[in-house]
């Protein structure tokens, strides 16, 4: 599945290593090739939380 949001800060925090590497996430709507299915399930719920609270680490990351 492609990506139909921009990377964010949360995102980049989970993996930082490859924060530069833009075709390591996008394979995947929420994080990145090196977070396991439970990983990248426990991080949608964590961005959805931080979207709903207007929380800076929902935003795209630079």
């Amino acid at each position: 599945m492609a990506r139909s949001e921009p990377i964010t800060r949360l995102e980049v925090a989970a993996c930082p290593t490859h924060r530069m590497d833009v075709k390591h996430y996008v394979r995947h709507e929420v994080g990145c090739d090196c977070l396991n299915d439970a990983r990248r399930t426990a991080l949608a719920t964590r961005l959805a939380e931080a979207r709903a609270e207007g929380n800076p680490l929902a935003e795209m990351a630079e």
